[in-house]
């Protein structure tokens, strides 16, 4: 789905928390922005619309109650009715990726469990926790099914209902969106 791709638009999507009844989003402004300039925070969705198709990234329930999953959409501005989007393609982070062919895909597998209380019956399964897209420029876009701390941007919580995407591999690696 990702491999030899032309990304063309970068799109984030995210929920319209103050709709109306109507369903008329009435504060439409992002809310995606960090402290940080090369991470944000996405509480659903990232689209990359490329020259034959739109790859939709969400996290998802498949595997886990929060990982990452994917999908090839048909796109246009009313794609759902529960998020308002965001081209982002001429922000900073994004310049560098936009034309350019995604050359490699990998998916970060994360190990979790859950047991009883007792822990007598231990179940561990594997979800997709990160993606990692590489460019033919050699740029890394991650996207992370994982959020801030509420108290501390400086620690992330993984397997979580929101996707962190950067394309600083070293950010990234710093604060354990990838390791």
């Amino acid at each position: 789905m990702f491999a030899e791709q032309v990304i063309r638009k970068v799109i984030y999507g995210e929920l319209k928390y103050f709709s109306n009844e109507e369903g008329e989003n009435i504060n439409p402004e992002p809310f995606y922005k960090t402290k940080y300039t090369d991470i944000d925070t996405l509480d659903h969705s990232i689209y990359f619309k490329t020259d034959n198709q739109i790859i939709y990234v969400y996290w998802d329930n498949t595997f886990v109650s929060f990982g990452l999953s994917s999908k090839l959409i048909e796109f246009n501005e009313s794609t759902n009715n529960y998020e308002q989007k965001w081209d982002v393609s001429d922000q900073t982070k994004w310049v560098s990726v936009i034309g350019q062919i995604i050359v490699d895909f990998k998916i970060h597998w994360e190990e979790s469990w859950t047991s009883n209380l007792d822990g007598s019956h231990k179940m561990i399964f594997v979800y997709p926790q990160s993606f990692v897209l590489t460019t033919e420029n050699s740029q890394k876009i991650i996207l992370s099914a994982s959020e801030f701390t509420r108290d501390n941007e400086d620690e992330i919580y993984r397997s979580m209902d929101n996707i962190l995407v950067t394309t600083n591999l070293q950010l990234a690696r710093q604060l354990k969106l990838i390791v």
